[in-house]
């Protein structure tokens, strides 16, 4: 992935946990989890 050469794992993680638990706590549906996701990118093309 373009850009990740300096996110350690440990970052990464806590970075995905941390989107996890705002899917939890928002989506009410696939459609919404997946904008949830697509809102959160830190890395863009």
């Amino acid at each position: 992935m373009k850009g990740c050469d300096s996110v350690s794992d440990a970052r990464l993680d806590r970075l995905l946990e941390q989107l996890a638990k705002l899917i939890e706590a928002t989506a009410k549906t696939p459609e919404e989890a997946a904008q949830i996701v697509r809102d959160a990118k830190v890395f863009r093309d």
